[in-house]
């Protein structure tokens, strides 16, 4: 739950910090924004990378352990749970693509670089995602 929580908003503020500054919540009108914030951009990869459990993260020592003690209680559960994470997978990567790549519609739409603040507030989201995989005995604890 804290991955998941660390990441999920996360990604819910960055959302909103792209509604902000551009006045625009159609996924359509969002895209290419790596061309105007390459910075934002990588944060915004690194915390869709939490969100798939990549190795590095919190996410993925809680999935490992979430199949583990789901395979205890039902073994065709084993042909359910890979299926809803791939789905997952998928749906984040084609987001991610989606509002990162590609042509913007209404050229920068008003948006503008990072604030420190925004800066600050993603980057509180970033590190416990990662830093609490080096020493996993603090959140299992």
């Amino acid at each position: 739950m804290v991955g998941h929580g660390a990441s999920s908003s996360g990604l819910f503020y960055i959302a909103n910090v792209y509604y902000d500054r551009s006045s625009r919540r159609s996924l359509f009108l969002n895209k290419g924004l790596i061309r105007v914030l390459p910075i934002r951009s990588l944060m915004f990869f690194i915390l869709c990378s939490g969100n798939i459990s990549i190795p590095p993260t919190i996410n993925f020592w809680s999935e490992i352990y979430l199949i583990g003690s789901l395979l205890g209680f039902d073994t065709l559960i084993i042909l359910v749970f890979p299926i809803g994470s791939f789905l997952g997978v998928v749906f984040t990567i084609i987001i991610y693509s989606y509002t990162q790549h590609g042509k913007m519609v209404f050229g920068r739409g008003g948006v503008t670089t990072l604030i420190g603040r925004e800066t600050l507030l993603i980057l509180l989201h970033i590190i416990p995602l990662y830093l609490f995989f080096l020493n996993i005995g603090v959140v299992f604890e």
